[in-house]
């Protein structure tokens, strides 16, 4: 061969090279790490991968049951569902297709990271629920807000009161160490290891170039016993922490957006509402209107104390993001990329309640 034919020939392999390069995408939308999702729908639950493939029914749902929460461990070993204000659960590897009840009161409700136990309360006090002796254990501390957060032999509750905000053993709730000096009004939602926390407090913003005014504002803190405060987005509200507790998915009146805890970088998709966050933060379930349908749902509402001219007491500090009411479908939006050029990928077109993203086994 000659040398100008060689040259030809490896001027155009480079070329081509370069062009599959700069056609390939930054990231690979199939780096989802062995994840799948789970939904509502036409009163069953199903599973399927974070592209809406593979579909697979997992639970049938009682008649006309409304899935207000889903949520499941950083191993996506267990199944915690909210239906109509009654927690129920089910094991995540396929040995039963039925949920099975807990004994708690409608309201919050917590599961531990490695799927052992829920934290939730009664009509009368909180309790720690272990999912496999069934057993309930009282414990004195107030349930809005609070998590089981960390693994053993490390595990600690953390909440807050009038007092501050709090961790301690879950078995020695007496042996509280205050990690914040005060307590958000509402919004508290601590991370899964318990070293930072998001909540809303009363603070000032400009609301013109030179005038500032006393606003609620979401704010992130480390849990080291100073809690000095950032500013998060203004009217956001907390929906769901990343399992490794570096990124938060927020709502933020019609958008949804993934920030990350330490401040400095956000993504918001306008038009949608939050549902459940990836591990890493990487990727995130939310809700939109179905394509097609002429009917758009309607935003979720802000929540209490913050419609305009309502003179409410401050809410709870866990007051959860309710679904937007209308025909809805699940989306499926990433980090990485511009919102400007890229939008949700549809991943199941009918949905009736609540979605969770699943980790893969480790």
């Amino acid at each position: 061969m000659s040398r100008a034919r060689a040259r030809a020939r490896d001027t155009c392999t480079c070329t081509i090279l370069l062009l599959l390069a700069c056609a390939a995408p930054a990231f690979a939308d199939d780096d989802f790490a062995g994840a799948t999702i789970i939904y509502a729908r036409a009163g069953s639950l199903y599973r399927a991968d974070p592209r809406g493939k593979g579909e697979t029914e997992i639970a049938k749902l009682p008649a006309k049951t409304a899935v207000r929460a889903l949520r499941t461990d950083a191993a996506g070993k267990v199944l915690l569902a909210d239906l109509d204000g009654v927690w129920q659960w089910m094991p995540l590897d396929g040995s039963t297709a039925q949920l099975a009840p807990l004994p708690c009161a409608d309201g919050p409700a917590q599961l531990a990271e490695d799927g052992a136990c829920v934290f939730c309360r009664t009509e009368h006090h909180s309790q720690i629920v272990n999912l496999t002796t069934g057993r309930a254990t009282e414990i004195d501390v107030p349930a809005p807000g609070a998590r089981l957060a960390g693994l053993p032999p490390d595990r600690k509750l953390v909440w807050a009161d009038a007092g501050g905000v709090w961790t301690a053993p879950p078995a020695r709730p007496k042996q509280a160490t205050k990690v914040a000096p005060e307590a958000p009004l509402r919004g508290f939602l601590p991370s899964p290891d318990g070293t930072r926390a998001l909540g809303v407090y009363a603070d000032e913003v400009y609301v013109d170039t030179h005038k500032k005014a006393t606003a609620n504002v979401l704010m992130g803190f480390r849990l080291d016993g100073q809690g000095a405060r950032r500013k998060a987005i203004e009217t956001g509200v907390p929906v769901e922490w990343s399992h490794d507790s570096q990124w938060v998915l927020v709502q933020d009146r019609a958008n949804a957006c993934l920030v990350r805890a330490t401040g400095g970088e956000y993504k918001c998709w306008k038009g949608y509402t939050a549902g459940s966050i990836s591990p890493d933060g990487k990727f995130a379930l939310v809700f939109g209107g179905r394509p097609g349908s002429a009917k758009k749902p309607a935003p979720p509402p802000p929540p209490p104390g913050e419609r305009e001219g309502e003179d409410l007491p401050p809410p709870p500090p866990d007051v959860e993001m309710p679904l937007p009411v209308g025909p809805l479908a699940l989306y499926r939006v990433r980090l990485e990329g511009s919102p400007y050029t890229e939008t949700p990928a549809l991943v199941a077109k009918i949905v009736d309640g609540a979605a969770v993203w699943v980790p893969g086994s480790k």
